[in-house]
This record gives structure tokens, sequence and C-alpha cells, in this order.
């Protein structure tokens, strides 16, 4: 099994480059571009240029038949886990992504990967859900965000999505919060100006309240 899980590798790396600018792109799309420094498909994959290549030699449905089947071998791995993951990702199909991270989530509560991947999963299935399910989506990615960040409490980028979508989740208090850690790690961040001007404006528009935190927060 080793050999198959060498080359389901191969394969899971040769769709990180675009996976990351779909998760990229999702952020930029509200204005902050949250995420433009973070690639979490090269943090979960790698990135060497022939891994990739021999990534495009492979269909996505032979990839995730073998995702799947080692998942079934060793359901407690989070790199079998976020492989497949990734993969039903890439193939737009987000419900079974979902279901594969919540998975992940209770036999690897510790992994910070899982975690920050359901985020993202959480956060494109709100972008295109109707619009009376986007704001329980959005605190749904938020508070995935939010466990990776609780995993490792250093890592910025998690308090910088958790933040974009507990705003979208009219949720600023929550959102401030997190962007404030954000500051506190990354004060000359390429992210920071930004963020600084988000809570400005949500303090300034009083949207920090309780009663405040059921209303769409506006990029």
């Amino acid at each position: 099994m080793m050999m198959d899980r060498e080359r389901l590798g191969c394969w899971a790396r040769g769709i990180a480059i675009g996976l990351a600018v779909m998760f990229v792109g999702s952020f930029v799309f509200f204005g902050i571009g949250s995420l433009a420094s973070y690639n979490l498909f090269e943090l979960v994959f790698g990135s060497d240029q022939d891994q990739q290549q021999a990534g495009q030699t492979v269909g996505l449905d032979e990839q995730i038949q073998s995702a799947r089947q080692e998942v079934e071998e060793n359901p407690e791995d989070p790199e079998a886990i976020t492989t497949l993951a990734a993969l039903y990702y890439q193939d737009n199909r987000l419900e079974e992504a979902e279901e594969v991270l919540v998975q992940g989530r209770e036999v690897a509560p510790e992994n910070e990967d899982i975690a920050m991947l359901l985020g993202q999963v959480y956060f494109r299935q709100a972008q295109t859900a109707p619009e009376d399910d986007r704001e329980e989506l959005y605190a749904e990615a938020g508070d995935a965000f939010a466990a990776a960040a609780e995993i490792e409490p250093e890592n910025e980028d998690a308090h910088l999505a958790a933040g974009e979508a507990y705003e979208q989740a009219g949720q600023p208090s929550e959102a401030i919060k997190h962007w404030n850690v954000y500051l506190d790690l990354e004060p000359e961040g390429e992210q920071a100006e930004a963020v600084e001007e988000r809570i400005s404006a949500l303090l300034e528009g009083g949207q920090t309240t309780g009663e405040a935190e059921g209303e769409d927060a506006q990029p």
C-alpha cells in the first residue's frame, strides 16, 4: 500500500495550485483579500513542480477512488482525510468534502489543516447558498477557522480567515476579536492595513453589539 500512497500524494499535489487559486479568490472577492499570502493546499500537500506534473496525468475520478480507499484503510490518518477532502473540493463535491472533514475532526480534533480546510468548504458553500442560509454557513466557516486558531494560536492566517468569515456571518464582535489577534501577530503584515480599516468601519458603524450580530456585515 506504500507505493499506492506515494502515488496518491503525487496526484493530490498536482491539484494544489488550482485549489489554492480558488481558496484565495473566494476571500479576495470580499475586498480584504484575506488569504493572499496563504496557500492552504501548498501547506497540506507541498508544491514540488515534479509532483504537480505527475498529478496531471491521472484523472480526478481515479484520484478520488484511490483517496477514498486510503481513508477506508486508514480512517484516522489526517493526511488521507485532507487529501480526499481536497479532491472532493476540486470536483466541487462540497457536501462530500464536508462529511469527510467533519468525521476527520472527530478522529483528529487537534489537526489544524483539517479545521482550516473545513472552514474553506463552509465558506465556499456559503457563497453559492440561498441568501437565507448564508449567515449560518459563514458562521460555520468562522467556527472552523477559529478551531484552527485555537489549535495553533499563532496561526495568523487562521485568525484572518476567521475574522473574514465572522464578518460575513454578521458577527462583527467575533470578527474584530480575531482580527485584533492577527494584528498582534502581524502588525506589519500584508493585510494589516486593510484589517485595521475594517475594524474601524465596524466600530464606527456600531456593529459590535449582540443586536448587530444577526445582521449582514458589508465589505
